[in-house]
């Protein structure tokens, strides 16, 4: 019986045929490695709802939903008319409109207390990238504590020890080295950027007391998505903000991937910790490339023209992104919506569990709201990227196309990814899903 990324490949030659030509164009075919999926990615044709098409008319249930960020699912009618709208006054000017104001009083609005001023960035990169400028402009000092395999985008100073070093460079579990996972990062990226485990307030302190003085920030997701979904264990986050506090440091909240999407108040409604600055990005912009951060005032009138710390951007706050982002939170993603795309996650993650006990298969299902994670392999929740990386990821990819040949993305494309609900999602959607699940999970149990 042919199946795997044999059958893949014979159900997707347009997909092929795109990509070798756009190989020749573009570095690796793709405007971003994270998009390509050996042998080759698939091409997408067209969306909507749930549902995205490739090349070849192949329809499939998205979970991927570009790495969390369509939220309101592919084409959602009401974006899409927001957009029309602004489109027909123009998309860019270079100038403020009415709609960055109405967009910050509606994130502001869910980060009670905790935003109470927000810039708009093009992604969460550069939004990233600013907050870690602010942090260090605002103490005067040069240190940035991260967590080792969370990732908070293409910045030099972040790109350290995001999960993709050999064993041997990484360091021991208990006490990891800084390793610069690209090639053109200077000495610098490594030597004002310390790492230590995610859940482990151990390592936290240490690194305080190695640096003493000279940590200027702590950047970090609240609960890992660059792991297969890590929440973090009770207390820890607390003591993150404990530390902070008493070294005088910069806690920044990177929320990009959870931010309006695990809760109207992302991740900080759901933990109840605050950070002094908060990095946003993916379900504020409704499916059109926005980023923000933001927090408290003292730090963010520091940010120019009102202070000395530079932040500028020629598309920031463009009136199409700010139209589809207002859109998205104030007219999608109600209160009704959060809760029934947790209903649907929690029906899929169960389902799944169920499959999985049945056939008597070591894996493990994690949900954190409208998100979840699988780790095959293991049969309890990793701590940390080192634990979650321990997992079967051959058998990953086995189940990977599996999914795919059977009309469903299951998650992002890499084993350390995560799936995601979207406000178009319906139980149909979960029960096709959960069909297909079982059947690939038969198909790879060996």
């Amino acid at each position: 019986m042919v199946q795997g990324i044999e059958l893949y490949e014979q159900r997707t030659p347009r997909s092929r045929a795109a990509w070798e030509r756009a190989a020749a164009l573009i570095p690796g075919g793709v405007g971003s490695a994270i998009q390509f999926t050996p042998p080759y990615p698939l091409s997408i044709a067209d969306s909507k709802g749930s549902r995205v098409w490739d090349l070849d008319g192949n329809e499939y249930i998205d979970y991927s939903l570009c790495y969390a960020a369509m939220v309101a699912g592919h084409a959602n009618p009401v974006i899409v008319e927001a957009i029309r709208r602004q489109a027909e006054h123009g998309t860019l000017f270079g100038m403020p409109t009415t709609l960055a104001a109405d967009l910050a009083e509606e994130i502001i609005r869910r980060y009670d207390g905790v935003i109470e001023m927000i810039r708009f960035t093009q992604s969460g990169v550069e939004a990233t990238q600013t907050a870690i400028r602010l942090a260090r402009a605002a103490t005067g000092r040069k240190t940035i504590v991260k967590i080792e395999g969370q990732y908070h985008g293409g910045t030099d100073h972040l790109l350290v020890s995001i999960g993709g070093a050999p064993p041997e460079a990484a360091g021991p579990d208990d006490r990891p080295r800084p390793t610069a996972d690209s090639a053109g990062l200077l000495p610098a990226s490594t030597e004002y950027t310390a790492v230590v485990s995610f859940n482990d307030l151990d390592q936290m302190r240490r690194a305080f007391d190695e640096h003493d003085g000279d940590v200027a920030g702590v950047i970090i997701e609240p609960a890992m998505t660059n792991g297969g979904v890590i929440p973090p264990a009770p207390g820890y986050l607390e003591g993150v903000r404990e530390l902070c506090t008493r070294a005088g440091a910069v806690l920044i909240m990177d929320e990009v991937k959870l931010g309006c999407r695990v809760a109207p108040g992302g991740a900080t409604e759901l933990w109840g910790v605050r950070g002094d600055l908060v990095t946003l990005a993916k379900a504020i912009g409704g499916g059109v490339p926005v980023g923000a951060f933001g927090g408290r005032r003292d730090l963010m009138e520091q940010i120019s023209p009102s202070g000395p710390t530079i932040h500028f951007g020629t598309y920031n706050a463009n009136p199409l992104g700010m139209a589809a982002g207002l859109a998205c939170l104030t007219k999608v993603m109600t209160d009704d919506a959060y809760k029934e795309m947790t209903r649907l996650t929690t029906r899929l993650t169960d389902g799944m569990r169920e499959v999985l006990s049945e056939r008597g298969m070591p894996a493990h299902v994690v949900q954190v709201t409208t998100l979840g994670g699988i780790f095959f392999g293991l049969e309890e929740q990793p701590r940390n990227f080192r634990e979650a990386a321990r997992c079967d990821q051959e058998r990953w990819r086995d189940y990977w196309f599996g999914m795919l040949n059977r009309g469903v993305i299951p998650m992002g494309s890499a084993w350390f990814e995560e799936f995601s609900m979207s406000a178009q999602h319906s139980d149909d959607d979960v029960d096709r899903t959960l069909e297909a699940f079982e059947a690939t999970i038969r198909e790879i149990g060996g």
